[in-house]
């Protein structure tokens, strides 16, 4: 049955302004990603073009099976193929993260499109998504792939709310094949079975996807033990409370490692399963397209706001997210601008070695921004109505 304030209006078709809008501003967008390609992160020299001259050095089915880097076989496979064009692969390599952009931001209007049938909306959830500041400078500058994972979990959120189990499952575990940080979302999908959204049944798709990506990576070689345990060693790698997160340890200062770790596990695990536990015990009220934006939202940004070494780019979901929230409720607008402003003051740090503001002061706005929107969250399950009729878009 479809709620109340459910894609009530008719559907409408972009206006002639829109799409020269659309294509103005899109093709803006990608003129200024081009504009940085030339720029060489730190990350870039020290790794990822290691891996591929070295990958250049060997046959394809030899780097296959390669035990080279600290990433999941899935996008070594895409390094390797990198490595025998004739491209400058710095290019290539951010080609490859500035077309998930892409696929990111049609997953947002595709989510967005579930409340709506204005085409002028979800033309503008799409620019918004593509315009966002840090997923600019994570692609285009930085040549990171957070925007693969990420397109990959919208793509995973926007299929269970159209209750599209066994393609939830699979984008799930494409997402989880690129990046761990995927994992931050994953007690979402605990509500969507909880639901009845998805199947629990159908999660054999996952592990099927999952492993379906190590297998090329097996067969020419490398260890199971070695494949099955990349996010494992990846974790054990760095030994700080942060690696530059605008997080609530920002507010402790430097403080031991090994004295404070259990207690951010510890106060990561309390907080995602209490907030699991609400929604659970609140599931009847949990009807509404925003409450699931809000919780996924949600997650994206406690998690990495609590737990132990977590990197600069780890709010990527929660930067993109907080826009989905905005463009859900209204009211929220500063939440993307706090929420990407933050995130990008650690971006300006690692990459021009730029303070824009105290840390702290980021971590503080993190804070009231969690606090906001579970707030938000809290009030819309306990109340007999919800809220969310006055303040979604129409």
């Amino acid at each position: 049955m479809q709620s109340q304030n459910e894609k009530s209006s008719p559907r409408s078709v972009a206006t002639p302004i829109a799409r020269v809008f659309t294509l103005t501003v899109v093709s803006a967008l990608f003129v200024v990603r081009g504009a940085l390609f030339y720029f060489q992160s730190g990350d870039y020299i020290d790794f990822l073009s290691r891996w591929i001259n070295h990958f250049r050095g060997i046959s394809f089915w030899e780097a296959l099976g390669a035990p080279v880097g600290d990433y999941n076989p899935l996008y070594m496979y895409i390094l390797n193929i990198i490595a025998r064009i004739g491209i400058a692969d710095l290019y290539l390599i951010k080609t490859v993260s500035v077309a998930f952009d892409v696929l990111l931001a049609y997953y947002v209007m595709k989510i967005v499109a579930l409340k709506t049938e204005s085409s002028n909306m979800r033309i503008l959830a799409f620019v918004l998504a593509f315009a966002i500041p840090t997923v600019v400078l994570n692609s285009a500058m930085w040549g990171q792939c957070d925007s693969i994972y990420t397109a990959f979990m919208l793509g995973s959120i926007y299929f269970a709310l159209c209750g599209k189990s066994k393609v939830t499952f699979a984008f799930l575990a494409l997402a989880l094949s690129f990046k761990l940080q995927a994992a931050f979302l994953f007690p979402v999908f605990a509500v969507f079975v909880i639901k009845d959204k998805i199947k629990l049944y159908d999660c054999y798709v996952f592990f099927l996807v999952y492993f379906a990506t190590l297998l090329p990576a097996a067969l020419a070689g490398r260890p199971v033990n070695d494949l099955l345990f990349v996010y494992f060693n990846q974790s054990v790698s760095y030994h700080f409370m942060t690696l530059n997160a605008m997080n609530i340890w920002r507010l402790v200062g430097d403080v031991a490692f090994f004295n404070f770790r259990i207690v951010g596990l510890f106060s990561g695990g309390v907080a995602a399963l209490g907030l699991l536990y609400f929604t659970y015990v609140h599931k009847e009220r949990l009807v509404h397209t925003v409450d699931y934006v809000r919780l996924a939202f949600l997650y994206a940004m406690i998690v990495p706001f609590l737990l132990p070494q977590m990197h600069d780019r780890f709010f990527y979901m929660a930067d993109v997210l907080s826009l989905t929230v905005f463009l859900f409720d209204k009211r929220r607008w500063y939440i993307p601008l706090i929420t990407v402003f933050c995130s990008y003051t650690a971006y300006a740090w690692y990459l021009k070695s730029f303070v824009p503001i105290d840390h702290r002061y980021t971590a503080l706005a993190m804070m009231v921004v969690i606090f906001i929107v579970l707030r938000d969250y809290v009030i819309s399950l306990r109340s007999e109505y919800g809220l969310n009729d006055n303040v979604a878009i129409s």
